[in-house]
């Protein structure tokens, strides 16, 4: 006989899921106009992140430009708050047919903290874990370089405590790193530091909720300044940007397509599967970044990837991913679809199954490249 995570405390929290249906779910009866469903419910939405700073000029900052044969890398930084600058990569293709479209490339969690956007952006030297990582999660694609490759101009962040945004050890209380790295055993190098970063994540929570925030509020708001600051360029069409990511970049895509109406297209990878489906065995498999408090009460997380209708969405889902149940994916997958049919919007959403584990491959890009293509080019 197996046990819920949480013994005999499971009944109890059970009853609060159930009495916790998303009352702002577009597929509720007395929802019938999805504009006026989609204005509700993104303001909803917003509210329940909890991160909305001062405004900020943008105030872009070009840091250095590195020739790649087919694309210009430049690194690049912008405010994303008056306390807040955003290190990131954009791609612009060298044959441009200006303006261009564009895709916001979202990088995943993984456990892996030392680098963001070096995971989707291939960069000199680099580090032997980065392309094992990446060898194992995106099939050894530094996957930005495509889409630029494709004709895109391509924008990746580091997410909030990933890459250059990660905490610094050398300044937070030494005591507290010791401890975190005796209970990380030891471990040495970029494992070390990674296992570091991991058990330190509760502790972050705890402040970012303590000072009246969302981690995932922090995220969302960030990637749609991303967006403000392709808008602000030159070589970009404002009619035609998307967004794509793995894992936490897939969750980052739910809500960013969901919040933001300037996105006209998304691919979430290995992140669709309502919060409801999780419960009981797999709510502790994932990061803490990724909690909104009291969302499940007003909407589902397909509720809010269903907030970018009438944009177009692929769903690409992995049948052997251990952090997700299978039915609670298809289960998902098959709301989603509802959804869209609802709004008559069938034909803009797509969900794929790929009998592999949790990862993009070379023949998911492909199909998630191809969707990116037909309702942006």
């Amino acid at each position: 006989m197996t046990h819920p995570p949480l013994g005999n405390l499971h009944p109890f929290v059970s009853a609060i899921a159930e009495h916790n249906l998303p009352a702002l779910s577009f597929l509720n009866p007395q929802f019938t106009d999805l504009a006026a469903w989609r204005e509700a419910a993104r303001a909803k939405a917003l509210e329940l992140l909890r991160y909305a700073p001062p405004p900020a000029p943008l105030d872009p900052r070009v840091i250095e430009v590195v020739d790649k044969g087919d694309y210009v890398r430049e690194k690049v930084t912008f405010a994303s708050a008056p306390s807040s600058r955003v290190p990131a990569y954009v791609l612009v293709p060298k044959k441009l047919a200006a303006p261009a479209p564009a895709v916001v490339a979202l990088h995943d969690h993984g456990g892996y903290y030392v680098h963001g956007k070096e995971k989707l952006v291939e960069v000199e030297r680099e580090s032997p874990h980065l392309v094992a990582y990446r060898q194992s999660g995106y099939g050894g694609r530094a996957f930005a370089g495509e889409l630029a490759r494709r004709g895109y101009v391509v924008i990746v962040i580091d997410a909030f405590y990933w890459g250059e945004r990660r905490l610094d050890l050398q300044q937070a209380p030494p005591e507290l790193v010791k401890e975190m790295q005796r209970r990380a055993q030891f471990k040495t190098g970029v494992p070390g530091v990674n296992e570091t970063y991991s058990l330190l994540e509760e502790l972050v929570m705890r402040h970012i909720v303590a000072a009246g925030a969302t981690w995932m509020g922090i995220l969302s708001h960030d990637d749609r300044t991303s967006v403000d600051y392709l808008t602000s360029r030159p070589e970009v069409d404002r009619e035609r940007i998307g967004c794509v990511g793995l894992s936490m970049g897939g969750m980052r895509t739910n809500w960013l397509f969901g919040t933001d109406p300037r996105i006209k297209a998304a691919v979430t990878v290995g992140w669709m599967t309502d919060w409801c489906e999780l419960m009981p065995e797999h709510i502790g498999r994932h990061s803490w970044a990724q909690y909104v408090p009291g969302l499940t009460g007003w909407l589902e997380l397909s509720d809010v990837a269903a907030m970018g209708m009438p944009g177009a969405l692929m769903v690409q889902q992995c049948a052997q991913d251990a952090l997700f149940p299978l039915e609670g994916m298809q289960r998902t997958c098959a709301r989603l679809e509802a959804l869209y049919a609802k709004a008559g919007l069938r034909e803009r959403f797509a969900c794929r199954f790929y009998d592999v584990p949790h990862q993009f491959n070379v023949e998911m890009q492909e199909e998630a490249f191809a969707w990116l293509d037909r309702w942006l080019k």
